[in-house]
């Protein structure tokens, strides 16, 4: 295994033991995230609070990883994201009550390495799928 490929894998390890810490490990101090549904956030406290909330609705979450790609200092991770709403999720009215739903959910994250750290992390899955699998809306 490469040495992108051990940070990516520590990270969702971590993810899907619910082991906070050893998730965050993978991150630089600094590091840049982007995910669809939450904006950018820059820093450790903003990925730890982003991690806890998921972790908090769907406790069981975790990743199915399928591929892993490298170009130079960056490792792209495609796979599942497989969880069920068992506990209240962060909405932008308040908390959206468990629904018991489940999910699967593909994506593909994006990670630039730098000094055996995430620097950059850009995550990629369909919003609609995520919210239709939830209950909380109308898939086209």
């Amino acid at each position: 295994m490469t040495p992108q490929e051990e940070v990516a894998r520590q990270f969702c390890d971590g993810f899907a033991a619910a082991d906070i810490d050893k998730a965050l490990a993978a991150f630089a101090d600094d590091v840049e995230m982007v995910d669809p549904g939450l904006g950018t956030v820059v820093g450790l406290s903003a990925v730890r609070e982003y991690l806890q909330g998921f972790k908090r609705a769907m406790p069981d979450a975790h990743a199915v990883i399928s591929e892993m790609f490298e170009s130079g200092d960056m490792i792209i991770v495609e796979g599942r994201l497989l969880g069920t709403h068992t506990g209240p999720m962060a909405g932008p009215d308040g908390d959206i009550p468990p629904s018991g739903r489940q999910v699967d959910i593909a994506f593909a994250d994006f990670s630039r390495i730098r000094d055996g750290r995430i620097v950059s992390y850009r995550t990629y899955y369909d919003q609609v799928s995520f919210l239709t699998q939830l209950g909380l809306m109308t898939g086209p």
